[in-house]
């Protein structure tokens, strides 16, 4: 019997060359006192949706790690400086689309807003508001509900959740069926 050959081994670097791209973001769920979400309004849309509202939060910078991206960003976006543990809510994959590459976007729980913290809007951004989980419902993007539906889950039984492209693919199973 022959023994198969085995290729050689690649270099670290050429190896790394043959993965494919992905981006990386991070977002925070922050309430208030009240347990109302704080939620962004995008200035402007950017290829592949239109402006809506949104978590504080983006993509991160080259070699930064989740956890600092979320904290950078708010800190940007709203001037709030996040001092707690972050705690995972949902881990999302979305697929390439609109030509954008794959992206795995974080979101973390952030817990209370620091009291008498008051938002500082970036360029990015043209309103802010807090709100119920109900209240923000109505001003989600279809594409947004599932997600946000996840994150709450996710926020009020402690458990973090697996996305694809926005739908909970935790332990294999589809759950949509809203914020359960």
């Amino acid at each position: 019997m022959a023994v198969p050959t085995l290729a050689p081994l690649l270099a670290p670097a050429d190896f790394a060359a043959t993965l494919p791209p992905h981006a990386v973001s991070a977002s925070v769920l922050l309430t208030d006192a009240a347990g109302r979400i704080l939620m962004l309004h995008q200035a402007r849309g950017y290829p592949g949706h239109p402006a809506w509202w949104q978590l504080p939060g983006g993509l991160g910078d080259p070699g930064e790690d989740p956890v600092a991206t979320a904290r950078r960003e708010t800190a940007e976006e709203t001037g709030i400086r996040l001092t707690a543990v972050l705690r995972p809510l949902v881990v999302d994959y979305r697929s390439a689309a609109d030509g954008w590459p794959p992206v795995i976007d974080f979101a973390f729980d952030a817990g209370a807003a620091p009291a008498g913290g008051k938002v500082r809007l970036s360029a990015e951004h043209d309103a802010w508001a807090w709100r119920t989980y109900e209240e923000w419902l109505p001003d989600l993007q279809p594409e947004q509900t599932a997600w946000f539906a996840s994150l709450w889950r996710a926020r009020r039984t402690a458990a973090t959740a697996v996305l694809t492209d926005g739908r909970d693919v935790t332990g294999g199973r589809d759950v949509t069926d809203g914020a359960g």
